[in-house]
């Protein structure tokens, strides 16, 4: 990479400034060995020579959560807890991994369920602030988490630093796809990438990762931003984990699914953005010429491919009749980015897990692991119901369609309510927050009964540091706590569809109160209304007064 400061997107990263800047750097020659003096009985390192990290890191398997932290020659290996035989092979394995000046720290093993983010943050807050800048991570179980969302994304965005990642598994010079098994695959030339948190003040989208090092040759082009590069004055071409992304100076709307697309086990893949079919053309063309920049070898690992937007039936304005209010940023356009071969009618989503069939299989292997949530009797829709909430926690559109007075809601409606009464439920003080203007608020001013066809999300610990300028406080008392399949957001609650609200009387200044209706509650109940005004005026001066949202 050129230049010694490389602004991030959200926040600055210093990248080394050095002729191989993109390139992973060499480890030391030999294998790591273990030194022993005639006078100690343990090891006084597994790495020669010893790195000056070591100290950082256990130095024998340690528990941490519900994770094990197991030393090897590169640093730790973060795994489930328990021992089967096919441990040795992925010990074995991970034990050549080369050593280098930051520590790796490899996380989950194949074929087992994602560890917990929790489990990670312990080991990286036991960590010096020194040492932290210099850790290199390593997805060697499931990348993805429930909901489709990556590993480096969360991570980030609880640790609240930027968090580093090799795309697959680091060696002399090379980082190789990491295979269904763990077994190393072909040679990326995407090998590192970063991944930023959310900034604290922006109501906008999370960043996107970026590409901090690789192998590409395009040391002949200007540099216009972390791993992207200037083609002509309207294109550029960036690095991405697939591949190469050939495309306008500016973002569209969907470079995040673009983005956080996987790399494949046969090919890179080279994406001509297909925003304006009258820029493909030209973008193709492009794409074509710089392919013929590249060596032989390199040519015949490459397909050209088209990225196509598919836009989803919008949510923006479909509000029922009498609308719950929901946070700041959930509501507007979804979209869902489509990448097609070249000749081929064979879309794709580009963020890998995030589909039916991977809401499905997640669901399905909760319940397996949760049989209390299997209703009795159990039915068929009980997997369907919850892949509906997967899906809802991952924000995936489905097809509009609100009934007349605002309470059917949408055909996807029934499923979520099914996913959702698998839950527990949480009864309670709840909050959110949500821009309203001031005809809004008087609107709601004069509603005794407010109606969401869709599933209204608040937070058992208030309305935090969500963006908006009108906090509601919601008493529940049939919401359901998602914890379980998204242990990240600990404190959410969401209403099932059609959950209706009474709007309660005066209760703290320019705030919104109401009670959750529940099941053979009546709507007009003094004593329940003054109950609940009573409980989250409580809650209300507990938030305020500092407790963690």
């Amino acid at each position: 990479m050129s230049g010694s400061q490389t602004g991030a997107r959200a926040g600055t990263l210093v990248v080394p400034s050095s002729p191989d800047a993109h390139r992973v750097p060499r480890p030391p020659a030999g294998p790591a060995t273990v030194r022993r003096t005639a006078s100690a009985k343990e090891p006084d390192s597994r790495r020669s020579p010893k790195p000056t990290w070591q100290s950082a890191l256990p130095d024998r398997p340690r528990p941490l959560g519900t994770a094990v932290a197991e030393p090897v020659a590169a640093g730790v290996w973060l795994r489930p807890a328990g021992e089967d035989g096919l441990r040795d092979e992925h010990r074995t394995r991970l034990s050549t991994l080369p050593v280098s000046a930051g520590p790796l720290v490899v996380v989950g093993v194949p074929g087992a369920p994602a560890l917990p983010v929790a489990d990670v943050a312990r080991l990286w807050q036991g960590l010096s602030p020194g040492v932290r800048p210099t850790v290199r991570f390593l997805c060697y179980g499931p990348a993805r988490l429930s909901g489709g969302r990556h590993l480096g994304d969360v991570l980030a965005q609880v640790l609240g630093e930027p968090v580093r990642l090799y795309n697959g598994l680091p060696g002399d010079g090379e980082v190789l796809r990491v295979a269904a098994d763990g077994s190393p695959g072909r040679p990326l030339l995407g090998q590192q990438f970063v991944h930023l948190p959310p900034a604290a003040a922006s109501a906008g989208p999370p960043p996107s990762p970026f590409a901090v090092a690789h192998r590409w040759p395009l040391d002949g082009l200007e540099e216009t931003g972390p791993g992207t590069y200037r083609l002509a004055d309207d294109a550029v071409v960036e690095v991405v984990r697939s591949g190469l992304w050939v495309r306008g100076p500016q973002d569209p709307p969907y470079a995040a699914e673009v983005r956080a697309g996987d790399p494949e086990p046969g090919r890179e893949r080279i994406l001509c953005d297909a925003r304006s079919e009258e820029a493909l053309p030209r973008l193709r063309q492009l794409a074509a010429d710089l392919v013929g920049t590249f060596p032989p070898e390199l040519r015949r690992a490459v397909r050209l491919g088209v990225c196509r937007p598919s836009v989803a039936a919008a949510r923006a304005g479909r509000a029922p009749a009498r609308p719950a209010p929901r946070p700041g940023g959930h509501t507007g356009e979804a979209r869902r980015t489509a990448v097609a071969d070249t000749g081929e009618a064979r879309p794709r989503t580009a963020v890998a897990g995030t589909g039916d069939e991977g809401f499905l299989s997640v669901a399905a292997e909760i319940l397996r692991r949760h049989p209390d949530l299997t209703p009795d009797p159990p039915g068929p829709d009980a997997v369907t119901g919850l892949a509906a909430v997967l899906r809802r926690l991952a924000r995936t559109p489905e097809p509009d369609g609100t009934g007349p007075d605002g309470t059917p809601g949408p055909p996807g409606a029934e499923p979520l309510r099914a996913g959702l009464r698998l839950l527990p439920v949480h009864r309670g003080a709840t909050g959110l927050r949500a821009t309203l203007d001031e005809a809004m608020r008087q609107w709601y001013a004069g509603q005794p009964l407010v109606v969401d066809a869709d599933a209204c999300e608040a937070s058992a610990v208030g309305p935090g540091t969500e963006p908006g300028n009108t906090d509601f406080l919601i008493w529940s008392v049939d919401g359901r706590r998602t914890d379980l399949l998204d242990p990240l957001s600990p404190h959410r609650v969401l209403f099932l569809p059609g959950s209706r609200f009474r709007v309660l009387g005066p209760g703290v200044p320019g705030v919104v109160m109401m009670r959750e209706i529940g099941p053979g509650e009546a709507a007009q109940d003094p004593e329940l209304d003054r109950a609940a005004v009573r409980e989250l005026t409580r809650a209300w001066r507990t938030w305020q007064g500092g407790n963690p949202a």
